[in-house]
């Protein structure tokens, strides 16, 4: 029996075998079959929209109460358009808050820190600054009293207002200790309710006056608040823990000293101080500061088709974004969504999103459309054919769904190809949709956002983008970074709010997946258009692209010209570079010589690159050995093209006299090498000035060969000749164009050379100025001859002389006496003004400054 079963148990096992196989076989395609015919939905869950409280204004606003306009007269307006600030510390956080919105609104300022000596206020017959903002009131009433006399002095004089921020130190009652005699009467500490700005006040303009806020959240309690009374105007009015009358930011009439001022009783933390400060502003410049009640709002929805499954929008979401933009026209005039699509992606969700792409497509009139990427790809990671290739596909899908395309409006994926800019871009975008117009957020960089501006490069206007606080990830108000109240703080009052306060066109960026789930976009902007409406004057208004694009540069025509920057210095720029870049191999001047003209710079360069550790630019034809780039027409063909022209080395230099009075050179120099050594060259400005004519006369300028002295040329009042003669004078005015220079560099990086001792000694010029500049000890007595045939120095190479060319040292006939007073008495101001920046800096002051001061006398 045993031997008898044992060739039947294989073949039983294997039948079983069989049976198990087919029986999981068959399972398996039933699972695949079921699979296949069940209904394509993510493994996410869907949960009806969250809705949090909508904002609700505490105030009626249906009254239409009219401005009430102050009257500016341009014809007493005597000053530049310019704020000085005089701040404890340029690091601290209240200085960059304030200093973020003058980036903002573009107004030209100047920071200084309180000091034993004060800027020069005044040019000529003509106010330097419009206003004075004062970061901590308290150190301009403890200023030594000359300085402070000098401030209240220019105050009446040119009709300046002085803006002043009270912080809470001690709570006690103080009496105005700046205006002796004074009745006006502060409380620190203070808790604030109430808050509105003043119906009878002229200075609110942005700010809407008939809404009360009950208490401000958080800093509620440190507040500075005065007594209202007679020669003193309330502009923010609210009331102390006792409900007594209070002001939070009252303006002083000037009744008792002449000096008028506003002063502020809390920092600019909080909205309504900004708010306050916005309106002070344009009030006290005369309508200068700021910009009219219009605000531009376009809002883009990128990636309009990409996105993970489980994220995307459904058909409800389509309904509701439709219904939103019905809701957002009647507060935005004209108003319409901006949907960017990449056409590879289109349904590629789960079944329910795929409707979704589909209801788009069906209801594409509503919207206006713009392209990205077919497959929102990279533009520095492929080349021309193939961009334009893509771009192609992209306008074919266009085409085949109908999707209007109205404006010649792109953006590229992740701002890639912009800023640092890709030619390849450029030159596809113009090849396939001729882009007129793109935006960023990353020029020049991503932060701070007070800083962005708006460029053209090749015909296409790119506008600066902003934030609005949503990113791909932000689809939940419970999982909000941060939690929900960043996002409140955000909407009412913060960085959102101020956008738009800020910045007269505003593109925001946003994703479809904010208008998925809890749809929080769709709540971020409803409800920051009833913060604006409640507290504001704002209108609000919506532009298609290109006009937004010809209203702001006609608005900010200074930024037309793109500043390079080094983008090897900031990581998400090096994430974003075009293939060419190579920072590792990236050679930028550490110096530079900028002028101004026929000062000796010529010289001064040729006789520094005898420095074994120090070598210069290659030549350009055009302009021979200067580079002449920035703020110049080399500096439109871009960084690569100025980086080319230099080798590394310890110590690499630039001379470009032409840089010295250029108005863009000094923002343009210190964005790209903003640790530059910049070199002087302070010449007396009278020789420079007759040796400028007779430069240009040799040069066979018709203008100057139809006078025969330059006496002629100074006594012109117009016409050809008064050009000429600002074209002698300009470059000699040293302060008015070295204010620029250390406007963005500081004393410590600007090398000064007394032009007068250079021409006589050089050697010991030249010794010095290499201690300056930090390079190895060389003797250059070794180096430099003086060549009694040529009457100038020159360099000695291997015992044989090496002089500049004849256009070099060029011999003309002596100044006269008259002449030299005559221009000596032109430059007096200007000398004068030299002598005490130098002073202030601690530098020796040249010999021929002392002699031109004592020559005016």
């Amino acid at each position: 029996m045993r031997f008898a079963l044992a060739p039947y148990a294989p073949h039983g096992f294997f039948r079983f075998f069989r049976f198990l196989t087919i029986l999981t076989g068959c399972l398996i395609l039933f699972v695949i079959v079921k699979w296949r015919n069940s209904p394509d939905i993510s493994s996410v869950p869907r949960f009806p929209p969250q809705r949090i409280p909508e904002y609700v204004c505490p105030c009626n606003l249906t009254s239409n109460r009219p401005i009430r306009e102050p009257i500016f007269l341009p014809n007493e307006i005597h000053t530049e358009s310019r704020a000085l600030i005089l701040v404890e510390s340029i690091y601290s956080r209240h200085t960059k808050m304030i200093a973020q919105i003058f980036n903002a609104t573009k107004y030209p300022h100047q920071l200084e820190t309180f000091s034993k000596s004060l800027p020069d206020l005044i040019t000529g017959e003509r106010g330097r600054f419009s206003v004075i903002i004062v970061e901590n009131y308290y150190k301009y009433l403890n200023m030594q009293s000359w300085n402070r006399q000098l401030i209240d002095n220019y105050s009446k004089r040119y009709n300046v207002t002085i803006i002043g921020f009270m912080t809470s130190k001690i709570n006690e009652v103080y009496q105005h200790a700046r205006m002796k005699g004074s009745n006006l009467v502060m409380w620190q500490n203070q808790k604030a309710f109430n808050l509105s700005f003043s119906q009878e006040s002229l200075v609110p303009y942005i700010a809407r006056p008939e809404v009360s806020i009950q208490s401000l959240i958080p800093d509620y309690e440190d507040w500075v608040l005065f007594e209202p009374q007679k020669n003193f105007e309330t502009v923010l009015a609210c009331e102390d823990a006792k409900e007594r009358p209070r002001a939070a930011i009252i303006r002083d009439l000037g009744a008792e000293d002449g000096v008028k001022r506003i002063l502020i009783g809390h920092n600019v933390s909080l909205w309504i101080v900004r708010l306050g400060l916005l309106d002070s502003l344009r009030f006290a410049t005369q309508g200068r500061f700021g910009f009219s009640l219009d605000r531009w709002i376009q809002i883009d929805i990128d990636d309009i088709f990409v996105g993970a499954r489980g994220t995307r929008m459904i058909e409800a979401d389509v309904d509701a974004l439709v219904e939103a933009q019905d809701r957002l026209r009647k507060e935005i005039s004209n108003f319409t969504f901006m949907l960017g699509f990449s056409g590879s992606y289109f349904r590629n969700g789960d079944d329910n999103e795929d409707r979704a792409d589909e209801k788009l497509i069906e209801m594409a009139s509503k919207f206006y459309w713009f392209c990205h990427m077919f497959r929102h790809n990279h533009p520095l990671e492929h080349n021309f054919t193939y961009l334009e290739a893509i771009m192609y596909q992209n306008k074919m899908f266009a085409e085949t769904m109908k999707i209007p395309v109205p404006f010649k409006y792109s953006i590229s994926p992740q701002h890639a190809g912009v800023f640092p800019v890709y030619q390849e871009l450029y030159d596809a975008w113009r090849n396939v949709w001729d882009v007129k117009v793109t935006a960023t957020e990353e020029y020049p960089h991503l932060r701070p956002a007070s800083d962005r501006r708006g460029f053209i490069y090749k015909g296409i206007q790119v506008l600066p983008r902003q934030t609005c606080g949503l990113y791909t990830h932000t689809q939940f108000f419970h999982t909000y970074p941060d939690g929900i109240s960043r996002l409140l703080n955000n909407v009412f009052g913060g960085d959102l709010f101020s956008s738009v306060l800020l910045n007269p066109i505003s593109i925001f960026m946003t994703h479809q997946q904010n208008f998925a789930h809890d749809r929080l976009a769709i709540w971020v902007f409803e409800n920051l258009i009833r913060f604006l409406k409640c507290h504001t004057r704002l209108e609000l208004r919506w532009t298609d692209p290109i006009s937004s694009a010809d209203r702001y540069f006609k608005m900010f025509p200074q930024e037309k010209t793109p500043i390079w920057s080094n983008p090897c210095i900031d990581a998400r720029h090096r994430t974003i570079l075009p293939p060419a870049f190579n920072c590792s191999n990236f050679t930028l001047p550490n110096v530079l010589i900028v002028g101004p003209q026929k000062t000796g710079t010529t010289a001064l360069g040729q006789f520094l690159s005898l420095h074994p550790n120090a070598s210069t630019n290659l030549p350009v034809n055009d302009s021979f050995e200067e580079l002449q780039f920035f703020g110049g027409k080399h500096y439109e063909n871009g960084l690569e093209w100025y980086i080319d022209k230099f080798s590394p080395s310890s110590t690499v230099f630039e001379k470009s006299a032409t840089y010295f009075d250029n108005t863009e050179a000094p923002i343009q120099v210190f964005t790209l090498i903003p640790n530059a050594k910049i070199v002087v060259v302070l010449y007396d400005p009278a020789l420079r000035a007759y040796s400028w004519f007779q430069h240009i006369k040799a040069h066979n300028d018709s203008v100057a060969l139809s006078v025969s002295t330059m006496d002629e040329v100074l006594e012109a009042d117009d016409g050809p000749l008064k050009k000429l003669r600002s074209r002698c004078i300009s470059g000699g005015r040293y302060v008015y164009h070295l204010d620029r220079w250390l406007e963005y560099f500081p004393s410590s990086q600007m090398v000064f050379v007394d032009g007068e001792m250079f021409k006589e000694r050089p050697p010991i010029v030249m010794n010095k100025l290499i201690a300056d500049l930090e390079l190895p000890s060389f003797d250059y007595h070794n180096v430099l001859r003086f060549s009694p045939s040529k009457g100038f120095w020159c360099s000695l190479t291997k015992g044989k002389m090496n002089c500049l060319g004849k256009g070099k040292g060029r011999h003309y006939e002596p100044m006269s006496e008259t002449l030299r007073t005559k221009l000596n008495k032109i430059f007096q101001p200007d000398n004068a003004a030299l002598q005490k920046i130098l002073q202030k800096l601690h530098l020796p002051m040249p010999k021929w400054l002392r002699s031109s001061l004592y020559n005016t006398k």
